[in-house]
């Protein structure tokens, strides 16, 4: 509403914003859309899962020059090895925001980039000492995981309606992120180096877990979803402007 745009134009932007129901900046603090935020299961669950996937991304994000140094390079290949890391993610995180802008699936885009990274995991636990570019293919995979992470914050904007409760939850999932990659590092413990092992199977099992996780929010969001279409609802003019949540308003439909 502060732009240079003229009325109309402006009318014509907010119109825009009718359609996915999430409502426009109210700076109005509603208390009860913060107890709301603090009861809904998707808070929760949304949490969980950007506390998991950010285990092995905060673990590997620290911990990479001395796994690739632990597959038995030198210290200046190392430094020339970590490149790639930055390429797979700049790929990663491009790709899958596409993805799932061209097909409104962010639950399916985040477990397929978890997948590659317990993939990673796998080859960097498990085989053997010897195959150096195995266990380097594996370090590289493991950089998809934190490209869940804008996926996550994208599925918050889609599903958290009421300006209040999208602020609260966009400050319970920042110290998700926080809380994620503060355990991550911890799982890299001196008496297991040099391989890791036990730091590599978490990265296995908390992607697992955390891709379990975005398949179960999902599923119930399909749940919520097919239960207001049988319920029903009479429309209230204006209603996606009237700064309610996505649990008052009943014709709100989450994304999946």
């Amino acid at each position: 509403m502060s732009s240079r745009l003229t009325p109309v134009q402006k009318v014509w932007a907010i119109e825009r914003l009718r359609e996915n129901q999430t409502g426009i900046e109210n700076t109005q603090f509603k208390w009860h859309q913060v107890r709301e935020c603090l009861r809904d299961p998707q808070t929760w669950m949304l949490s969980l899962i950007t506390i998991i996937s950010n285990v092995p991304n905060g673990a590997v994000s620290s911990y990479q020059a001395t796994l690739i140094r632990g597959f038995g390079f030198n210290s200046k290949t190392t430094a020339l090895l970590q490149l790639p890391s930055g390429v797979v993610s700049i790929v990663s995180i491009l790709s899958a925001t596409y993805l799932a802008g061209r097909f409104n699936q962010r639950g399916l885009n985040i477990v397929t980039l978890l997948i590659p990274g317990a993939l990673g995991g796998c080859l960097m636990a498990f085989l053997p000492g010897e195959n150096k570019v195995g266990k380097l293919i594996g370090n590289y995979l493991t950089n998809c995981i934190g490209s869940s992470l804008p996926l996550l914050y994208s599925w918050v904007a889609a599903n958290i309606a009421g300006h209040t409760k999208k602020v609260t939850m966009n400050a319970i999932l920042l110290i998700s992120f926080c809380l994620g990659n503060i355990i991550g590092p911890l799982t890299f413990r001196q008496e297991d180096a040099p391989d890791f092992i036990p730091a590599k199977i978490v990265i296995v099992v908390t992607c697992v877990v955390a891709a379990g996780l975005a398949l179960l929010l999902r599923m119930y969001y399909m749940w919520e979803n097919k239960r207001r279409d049988k319920k029903g609802v009479e429309r209230v003019p204006d209603s996606e402007f009237l700064d309610l949540t996505d649990r008052e308003n009943k014709r709100f439909r989450y994304s999946l």
